[in-house]
Formats: C-alpha cells, structure tokens, sequence
C-alpha cells in the first residue's frame, strides 16, 4: 500500500506548508493516486474546511446589530406570524466569470481554521433583485446597468407593488432591504412610507436595518449562495443564458423551504444577541 507512514508525513508537511492544495496535486507530489490522498487524509482526521465569505463590521456596528436584533425579537415573542408576512428583499450580482467557488477553495486541517474573506460589493454583469417570504421568491427582477436611486423605484412600483397587491391581507406584510444608498433615497421612502406606513425595514423606517447585516437576512444568507452554486454550475457562456438560469434555478425552489428558512431568522438574532452583535458566520 502506497498509504504509509512515511507517505502520511510528507502529506502533513505538504499541508502545513500550504493548507489549500488540492488533493490531485497532493497525489501529484507524493506520487500516489487521488484516492490514496483522500484515504491519508481520512486516516489523518483531516477535513476539508471551507472559507465563509463575510462583511466587515466597523465601529459601533455591533451595537447597532444588538439592537435590531433585541427590537425585533420582541416583536416576535407579541406575534409570532410577523415572520410569514416579511417580505426580506435585495440585489446580487450574477457574473460571467463566476464568484469565489468555495467548493473549490478549501483549507485541509484536523480543526476548523475558521477562515473567512472579507467581502466587497462590485458593480457589474448581470444585477438582479429578489424578493423572498414565507409565500415563495417574488422575482427576479434584472436592472439594466447600474441600479439608481430613480430605477430602483421603478422597479418597486412597476414590479413588485402589483405583486403584492395580488397577495392575500397585502396591508399586513412588512417589506426589508438593507441601508443601501439607492434604498435611501428621498422618493424611496416616500414610497415605501406610503405603501408600507410602519411596517418597512431599513435605513430610516419604522424599524432601523443595522448596517454590514447580510448575515441576518434570508436572500443574503441563503438565496444567493445557494442560487449561485447552482447557476455557475451551468457554467453559462453569455448573459442571455446567465438570465435563463438564474430565472429557471429559482423557479426550482421549494416553497416550502422558503418558509422553513425565514423560520429560521429568529435563532440567528438570538446568536447576534449572545454573541455581542458578532457576525452569526463566525459561529
């Protein structure tokens, strides 16, 4: 057997050398097969780990998470349906060269490192916006170049208000986004304060949106990460089939699922709480 000891320890110098190679070109160095490596590294109770993609918090961000997340929790414990009439909202940007594949980005150790990367927005390819509740996915919308304050309304008014205005009770859904500048603008929340009295979250609503949050809304959370995994596995080779993708990959997912995730919002502000309005990725 090519698994020896002495092969096992070159294995573990390799790793601490460099923790992200791949196992081909582990095999490739030791001169044993794929299969080998993975046997060694089971035998060695090593694990692939993969980075989280996160936000940065800066000062007095965690108290401003805290504090969203004690707010809401409350209203929660004085009624427990608000979380079937959220309709949580936001953009992502979907590119031809595909995001950072975490699946084939990962660091071998016997513990979790607890790798993260800082995350940056970046304006380009294909933007779109989703709208997700407990009801299903409203959506996708996709801006035409880079969204604006003025197209952004647009689409809140020409798109998603007859949406919702087809939904059953539509004066008892609460609409989110985050602090984004184009969520912030004077005609935004004039609209949303019209459409939604009491009842938005966001930079300047009823409810305040704690800046650098993805962590705590469920299209940031969830829909994106899962949506694009399985639209860049199509590995699409134009924008047209980007577009197509995206629209038939959402249109594959559960509703079900949708209520089970938005469920599931309630036990991340409590780990925001515990953990001092640290970013829930971390633990």
């Amino acid at each position: 057997s090519a698994n020896t000891e002495d092969a096992r320890n070159a294995l573990q110098r390799s790793l601490l050398r460099s923790p992200q190679k791949s196992t081909s070109r582990l095999g490739t160095e030791l001169g044993v097969s794929h299969m080998t490596v993975l046997r060694m590294l089971k035998s060695l109770s090593y694990y692939p780990y993969r980075p989280r993609l996160i936000h940065g918090l800066h000062d007095g961000d965690n108290e401003l998470r805290v504090e969203f997340a004690e707010e809401f929790l409350s209203l929660i414990d004085d009624d427990d349906s608000i979380l079937d009439r959220i309709i949580w909202s936001d953009e992502a940007t979907f590119k031809l060269n595909g995001h950072i594949n975490a699946h084939n980005c990962v660091y071998w150790d016997t513990e979790n490192p607890m790798i993260t990367i800082d995350r940056e927005r970046s304006v380009g390819g294909v933007t779109v916006w989703c709208g997700m509740w407990s009801g299903g996915i409203i959506g996708p919308y996709t801006f035409d170049g880079t969204i604006t304050g003025a197209a952004y309304l647009t689409m809140l008014n020409d798109y998603f208000w007859p949406v919702v205005q087809s939904i059953e009770d539509p004066e008892e859904l609460f609409f989110q986004h985050d602090g984004a500048s184009v969520h912030y603008t004077k005609a935004v929340r004039s609209w949303l304060d019209e459409k939604f009295p009491n009842r938005w979250i966001g930079r300047g609503g009823a409810i305040s949106w704690p800046p650098r949050s993805p962590d705590l809304t469920p299209p940031d959370f969830f829909l994106w990460g899962v949506l694009k995994d399985a639209v860049y596995a199509h590995k699409p080779k134009t924008v047209r089939d980007l577009q197509r993708h995206i629209e038939d990959e959402i249109g594959l997912l559960n509703g079900e699922l949708m209520k089970k995730v938005c469920q599931s919002v309630p036990s991340r502000l409590e780990k925001c709480v515990e953990k001092s309005g640290a970013q829930t990725e971390l633990f």
